[in-house]
C-alpha cells in the first residue's frame, strides 16, 4: 500500500470520525433542547448552544501538524468525552441558584476557550500550535476547567446518582487525558517554555 493511500484512507477516518463525534454532539444538544421545550431553564438553553457550537468546531476544525494515536490515548479520549454526553435533565421545574451559577460560567468559560482555539480545536492529543493567551496565561486546559464547573452545575440541577456517577467517571478520564496531552506536547519546545510559565493544569492553586 502506498503512502499516499495510506493518508488518503487516514483522512477520510479523520473526517468520518469529526462527523460521527458532531452527530453525538448534535443529538446531545436535541435531547436538551426537547427538555427546554417542555420546561424552560436558562441553563439546559445554554447546554442546547454550547454543545452546538462544539458539534460545529469538530466539522470545521484544521488538521493538526501531528497527533498521538494509542489504543491508551484512544480509550481515555473517548470515554472523557462521550460520558458527559451521557447526562440527562431531570423535570426539576427550575434551577438551583448555585448550580445555575457554576454552569453559566462553565458555558461561558467554554466558549471563551473554543473561540480562542478557533480551528484549532482537537480531542485527541494533537500539535496544532500552542495557544498561550486568554484564559490559556491562567490554567494550561482552561477547556477541561470549564467542563468540570458546567458538570458541577449540571449534577446540582438534575440531582440523580445516575448523573453524578456520569460525571465522576468522565472526569476521571478527563484527568488521564490532561496527563496523555502533556506527555505528547512536551516533546515540542514551546510547550515545555509554556508549562514552566503557567504552573497549574486545571484549577489554580490547586492542580
Amino acid at each position: 500500500m502506498s503512502v499516499n493511500t495510506i493518508l488518503n484512507w487516514r483522512g477520510v477516518g479523520t473526517v468520518t470520525s469529526n462527523l460521527l463525534l458532531s452527530v453525538l454532539y448534535f443529538f446531545f444538544a436535541f435531547e436538551h433542547l426537547q427538555a427546554f421545550i417542555i420546561s424552560p431553564r436558562l441553563s439546559i438553553l445554554l447546554i442546547v448552544a454550547v454543545e452546538s457550537l462544539l458539534g460545529i468546531m469538530l466539522i470545521v476544525r484544521r488538521d493538526p501538524d501531528r497527533t498521538h494515536h494509542s489504543l491508551k490515548t484512544w480509550f481515555a479520549t473517548f470515554c472523557g468525552t462521550c460520558a458527559p454526553l451521557l447526562l440527562r435533565p431531570t423535570e426539576a421545574p427550575v434551577d438551583l441558584l448555585f448550580g445555575q451559577a457554576l454552569q453559566i460560567a462553565g458555558f461561558a468559560l467554554q466558549i471563551v476557550a473554543v473561540l480562542s482555539l478557533n480551528r484549532s480545536f482537537g480531542l485527541l492529543p494533537a500539535h496544532r500550535g500552542i495557544q498561550s493567551n486568554g484564559l490559556y496565561r491562567w490554567v494550561r486546559h482552561p477547556l477541561y476547567s470549564a467542563y468540570l464547573l458546567a458538570h458541577i452545575g449540571y449534577v446540582i440541577n438534575n440531582m440523580t446518582w445516575y448523573n453524578l456517577a456520569v460525571v465522576v467517571f468522565g472526569t476521571g478520564f478527563q484527568i488521564v487525558r490532561i496527563i496523555q496531552e502533556e506527555r505528547f506536547l512536551c516533546e515540542y519546545e514551546t510547550y515545555v517554555q509554556y508549562r514552566a510559565k503557567t504552573r497549574w493544569r486545571l484549577i489554580p492553586a490547586i492542580w
